[in-house]
C-alpha cells in the first residue's frame, strides 16, 4: 500500500501541474479541430496513398466507438468494417519456442435513426501465445484465445443494441457485451491489437471479468465532461434465470481539455461479484496527453479478501509513458510500461515491463516489435525476457 500512495501522489502531482499548464494553452490548440468525425469515418474507406489511420481509429475498441457514432448519419444501412491481428512471441533463451496468435474481427452495424444502434462483432482466433510456456497472471498476450481458440469457427463476440435519449445525455446498452469496453478504459493502454500487448496493460487485473456475457449498461453524461455509469452482467452462464447472479460495475469519470493536445481522463470504478460471496473491489484509471505528442497513464486496483480468494488477485498497479509523432507521413507510436500484480500469495508480486514501437507501413498495415520482461509471482528468482512482433490490419 505504501508503494501505491507514493505512485498515486506522483500521478496527482503530474496531473495537477500538467493540467495547469494545459489550461493556459488549450484554447490555442487546434490539433483536432480540422477533421470532422464523418471525414475520419469516410477516410477509412477512401484510397489515397499514405493516408494515416490514427491509433485511436485503428484500436479495435476506439474504432468501433467512432464508427458507431458516424453510422448514425446513415440510418437503415448495414455496413461492415474489421480488424485483423497476427503476432509472434518467444522467450529469449538458447532454444526459443515461438508462439503465434491470430485474430480476425468483422464488425457489422446499422442505425435506426439518430438514437438507436445495432452492433455485431464476429471473431475468429487461434493460438495460446507464450502464456502456455510461462504460467503467469499478467497475461503476456491478451489477444490469445479469441474466437473459439482454435480458429475453426466464427464466434459472436458481441451483439447488442444501444439507445440514446435526451441529446445523448442518457444511454442504455444491452445484449451480449464485453464489460471492459465500457469500464476501466484508458486512452493509451486499452487495446492489445494496437497498443501494449500484455493483458495487465489492457485492463486492471483486479476486475473479475471473464467471457462476454448478456448484460445491460446505463450511462448518464453531464456537460460532456462528467459521467456516471452502472452495469449488470451475468456472472454464471449456467444460471437459468437471467435476472440472478449479476456482476455489478459502477464507474464515474471526468474529462478535461477534450479534443485538444492536453486531453486528460480520470476514472474511478467499483465492482461486486456474486460468486465470490458478493466480494467487492475498486480501481482507478488515469491518462494524460501532453502537448499532443507525449502520453502518461496509470492504474491501481484492489479487491476485498473474499474476492481476492476467489479471483486469486489481491491488488495491482501499473503505469507508463509514451510518444507519438507523424514522421514522413507515417504514424509512429512508442510505449514503455511497468506493472506489479499481487496474488493471494503475499511473498512477492508478479512484475512485468513492456516496450513497443508501432509504425505505419501503409494506409492499412501497422507493425510493432515488442520486448517484455516478467518475473512471475511463483517462488524463485527466475525471470524471462521475450521478443515479439505484431501486425495489425484495419479495413
Amino acid at each position: 500500500m505504501q508503494k501505491f500512495y507514493i505512485v498515486l501522489s506522483l500521478f496527482v502531482f503530474i496531473f495537477s501541474s500538467v493540467s495547469t499548464t494545459a489550461a493556459e494553452v488549450v484554447q490555442s490548440d487546434t490539433t483536432h479541430s480540422d477533421t470532422t468525425l464523418m471525414d475520419q469515418f469516410l477516410g477509412l474507406f477512401q484510397e489515397s496513398e499514405l493516408d494515416q489511420i490514427p491509433e485511436t481509429k485503428r484500436s479495435r475498441r476506439q474504432q468501433v466507438d467512432a464508427l458507431l457514432k458516424a453510422i448514425l448519419e446513415e440510418p437503415g444501412k448495414l455496413q461492415f468494417s474489421g480488424v485483423a491481428t497476427a503476432s509472434l512471441q518467444a522467450p529469449l533463451e538458447k532454444d526459443p519456442v515461438w508462439k503465434g496468435v491470430g485474430s480476425f474481427d468483422i464488425f457489422a452495424f446499422v442505425s435506426f435513426g439518430k438514437s438507436t444502434l445495432l452492433f455485431f462483432d464476429l471473431e475468429a482466433g487461434g493460438g495460446k501465445g507464450p502464456d502456455a510456456l510461462i504460467p503467469n497472471v499478467s497475461v503476456l498476450n491478451a489477444d490469445a484465445g479469441g474466437g473459439d481458440g482454435e480458429g475453426k469457427n466464427l464466434t459472436v463476440l458481441e451483439a447488442w443494441t444501444e439507445f440514446k435519449m435526451l441529446q445523448d445525455i442518457f444511454t442504455v446498452t444491452f445484449g451480449k457485451m464485453d464489460p471492459t469496453n465500457y469500464f476501466d478504459n484508458n486512452l493509451h493502454a486499452n487495446d492489445e491489437t494496437s497498443q501494449f500487448i500484455s493483458g495487465v496493460f489492457v485492463n486492471n487485473p483486479v476486475l473479475p471479468v471473464g467471457m462476454n456475457t448478456p448484460g445491460i449498461r446505463f450511462r448518464t453524461t453531464f456537460v460532456k465532461r462528467f459521467y456516471i455509469q452502472y452495469g449488470l452482467f451475468m456472472a454464471d452462464l449456467q444460471e437459468e434465470n437471467i435476472m440472478k447472479n449479476h456482476l455489478k460495475l459502477l464507474e464515474t469519470g471526468i474529462k478535461l481539455f477534450p479534443e485538444s493536445g492536453w486531453e486528460a481522463n480520470l476514472r474511478v470504478f467499483g465492482h461486486e461479484h456474486p460468486l465470490a460471496g458478493n466480494g467487492q473491489g475498486f480501481g482507478v484509471s488515469f491518462d494524460q496527453l501532453i502537448a499532443n505528442h507525449f502520453t502518461i497513464f496509470g492504474r491501481y486496483g484492489q479487491n476485498s479478501d473474499k474476492l481476492a480468494d476467489w479471483l486469486g488477485i489481491r491488488e495491482a498497479w501499473s503505469g507508463g509513458i509514451g510518444f507519438r509523432q507523424i514522421i514522413l507521413k507515417r504514424e509512429l507510436n512508442i510505449g514503455l510500461a511497468y506493472a506489479e500484480t499481487q496474488t493471494i500469495d503475499d511473498e512477492h508480486p508478479e512484475q512485468l515491463a513492456e516496450f513497443y514501437f508501432n509504425t505505419q507501413l501503409n494506409k492499412w498495415v501497422f507493425i510493432s516489435p515488442h520486448i517484455q520482461w516478467i518475473k512471475t509471482w511463483q517462488a524463485g528468482p527466475e525471470e524471462h525476457f521475450l521478443a515479439g512482433l505484431r501486425i495489425n490490419l484495419s479495413y
